[in-house]
């Protein structure tokens, strides 16, 4: 007798009491599926609607590179900071910088979010469109930043927008602070 495999989530009581949510895309995909090997024939707005669907993933790139579907305009950095090594009182607003600066080289961000209390040192990040975020994330990503590799993951969102309501009506890009350039003759001194 072959080993039990785990169950899968279509196999279960509850999927077949409640139900599984596939979304407009995912059902016509379904029919689609179906349809295939029956002879059924899917009506001709049904046809259209799928070819819509695979041409908008297709047609999504950054520099002719194709945008993975799961990206999002929002994106969680991991591994930022270690909140109990970090000293001073404006150590969160220094990362904070640090990514927006970073970020506008790539067209920007609308909204972001040091987690001070992160024992991964997340810091969350909304910019303008997918693209901007893409290749944010491809800039950041696999990166050093004090002394730690940091990780980029894309955020869907909507749970961006649960998170930081605020981050809704967020309009205009958040820019990076003006720093004023070294004093004469001394390294790093600013006059003030």
């Amino acid at each position: 007798m072959p080993p039990q495999l785990p169950q899968r989530t279509l196999d279960t009581d509850e999927a077949d009491r409640r139900g599984i949510d596939l979304g407009t895309s995912g059902r016509l995909h379904l029919m689609a599926k179906l349809a295939e090997g029956s002879g059924l024939e899917l009506p001709k707005s049904a046809k259209e609607m799928l070819a819509q669907n695979q041409q908008q993933l297709e047609g999504v790139t950054v520099g002719g590179t194709p945008i993975p579907p799961i990206a999002t305009q929002c994106f969680m950095l991991s591994n930022m900071f270690d909140p109990t090594q970090e000293t001073g009182d404006t150590w969160a607003d220094e990362v904070r910088d640090d990514v927006i600066e970073e970020c506008a080289k790539n067209g920007g961000v609308l909204h972001i979010f040091v987690d001070k209390a992160s024992p991964h040192g997340n810091v969350y990040v909304k910019c303008p469109s997918v693209a901007v975020a893409y290749k944010s994330v491809n800039a950041l990503h696999g990166r050093w930043f004090s002394g730690k590799v940091i990780t980029a993951n894309y955020v869907p969102v909507a749970s961006y927008s649960q998170l930081f309501p605020d981050s809704v009506t967020a309009r205009g890009p958040l820019l990076p602070p003006t720093k004023p350039p070294p004093a004469a003759g001394i390294p790093g001194g600013a006059e003030y």
